[in-house]
């Protein structure tokens, strides 16, 4: 959520404060409070967000958060996978038959 105030994307849902502000949230409308100028605001909530100014900034900034995002996913799944796998060993050779000796004992 963009601060109207200072443009930023600090703002997040705030505590309702009076009476004011409860009934308007039976409509929807909720309280927001910038994390970096403590401006407090109201805006609806379904409605549209509004949108960041798209620079090269901010796609480098989406690009890095993607790249970081599927780095991770490609860790978890290496560890996973390699959990799974030694999982499947341990149960081959706990549920193998072992060979027995030949004079039956």
């Amino acid at each position: 959520m963009l601060c109207p105030k200072c443009k930023t994307d600090h703002a997040h849902r705030s505590h309702r404060r009076g009476l004011f502000e409860l009934l308007a949230s039976l409509i929807a409308i909720y309280p927001y409070k910038c994390r970096e100028c403590n401006f407090r605001f109201r805006r609806f909530r379904y409605a549209a967000p509004e949108k960041m100014p798209h620079n090269d900034t901010v796609r480098e900034i989406r690009a890095t958060r993607n790249a970081l995002a599927w780095k991770r996913k490609r860790r978890e799944i290496l560890l996973y996978g390699t959990g799974a796998l030694l999982f499947l060993v341990f149960l081959y050779f706990i549920t193998r038959e072992r060979g027995g000796s030949s004079d039956g004992g």
